[in-house]
């Protein structure tokens, strides 16, 4: 199983088409999780390809006050054997600590946390502490705006009890 995972288009979806349409001519694309930060721009994006997403603080800024109970910023997904958190990560403070969202996703039992809004990729793989199990966190960075001046997204693969994540980047 092949996933793209995107963040942070901030109304810019040429990008992430070209990833898309890259991916389907070398491969399939199984799924499209979405980390927040212009969840609109996913509109007729590739209607073919299930999309699971997450909203951002860019959604909850364009949403009217009494919309705003209805913004999903977490979005739990078992797929494959996996347990993912997907989440734009800013009521977390990820851009100066991680710590709330492992304690967040280690309450939630998840194997994978998913995560945007730095704008900045991000891997790192915590192994088994005590009785707890071994977790994966992944940012795929921007796809519009980087900070990093590499406008990238991940790809995360599902082999069996595998799973393998990577960072790409796109011409816009």
């Amino acid at each position: 199983m092949k996933i793209l995972v995107f963040s942070d288009s901030h109304g810019l979806s040429a990008s992430m088409k070209n990833a898309i349409d890259m991916h389907k001519t070398a491969s399939s694309v199984d799924c499209i999780f979405y980390l927040g930060d212009g969840v609109n721009d996913l509109i007729g994006l590739s209607p073919q390809i299930p999309i699971c997403y997450a909203d951002g603080n860019y959604e909850e800024y364009m949403t009217s006050y009494l919309s705003r109970k209805n913004l999903k910023t977490e979005t739990v997904i078992d797929l494959m054997g996996f347990k993912f958190l997907l989440t734009h990560g800013h009521r977390y403070g990820v851009k100066s600590d991680l710590t709330p969202l492992i304690l967040k996703a280690k309450k939630l039992n998840v194997d994978v946390v998913l995560f945007g809004h730095t704008h900045e990729q991000y891997y790192e793989y915590l192994p088994t502490d005590n009785d707890e199990k071994p977790m994966y966190i992944f940012n795929p960075g921007s796809i519009s705006r980087p900070r990093d001046s590499k406008f990238s997204y991940g790809i995360i693969e599902i082999q069996g009890k595998n799973i393998l994540f990577n960072h790409a980047t796109v011409k816009f």
